[in-house]
């Protein structure tokens, strides 16, 4: 990617500049949750452990239940749905900003695709003309992670809440940090930061064949 000099040679209207700030500041946010989450849990037990200070421990195991499954899994499933977020609203602009530059009249929304990722390699194929695609590799994690973000928005994590056809889909995926056990999905930091990695290296990628392009280095 351009160094932070390369700034100084880039259209204004440009959304990169931007887009490489968020990349920065949600890798740094995934890189300090897990310490999040352990503090939010230890001040949980904490603070309820007082109420129970003369009780039996079956009275008050439930407490560590919350705090080991519930607090983690409440505090990492949104993420899922802001990575998958920045990867869509990154490419957009990005792409919106092309089809300026290109003097395209067709727009990114008049296209259809079997998956966003497809809507957006089509589009930068056969209406931008780029020398750019999506690798099939990185296709297959967002893929994955779009099916996973499907399940969080729409049936709140749980499967049993899905059409059959769309949960089956989802019990079939196999992806580093899927917890897939019961019918409530979770997912780990390591599901995280792959999937971050993912999306920062595709957004990137674009960045820099699109910063050559229009000679911002």
């Amino acid at each position: 990617m351009s160094s932070p000099n390369g700034f100084l040679n880039m259209d204004i209207g440009y959304p990169g500049i931007e887009i490489k700030v968020e990349l920065l500041v949600m890798q740094e946010y995934i890189s300090q949750l897990e310490f999040g989450i352990k503090a939010v849990c230890n001040a949980y037990l904490d603070e309820e452990l007082k109420k129970y200070e003369y009780s039996e421990y079956y009275e008050y195991r439930y407490i560590y239940d919350i705090a080991e499954e519930e607090f983690p899994k409440l505090i990492r499933l949104p993420l899922v749905v802001s990575i998958y977020t920045l990867f869509e609203n990154s490419i957009t602009q990005l792409l919106s900003y092309a089809q300026s530059k290109e003097s395209k009249a067709l727009n990114l929304r008049d296209l259809n695709g079997k998956s966003l990722v497809s809507k957006f390699n089509k589009y930068m194929k056969h209406v931008l003309e780029f020398d750019f695609q999506i690798s099939d590799s990185s296709r297959d994690e967002l893929n994955k992670l779009n099916k996973v973000r499907n399940c969080i928005v729409h049936a709140n994590a749980n499967l049993s809440s899905m059409p059959e056809d769309k949960a089956k889909e989802i019990r079939g995926l196999k992806a580093v940090g899927l917890d897939l056990s019961s019918s409530q999905i979770n997912v780990s930091y390591d599901f995280l930061k792959i999937s971050m990695d993912c999306v920062e290296n595709v957004v990137c990628e674009l960045m820099d064949f699109m910063e050559n392009r229009y000679d911002f280095n």
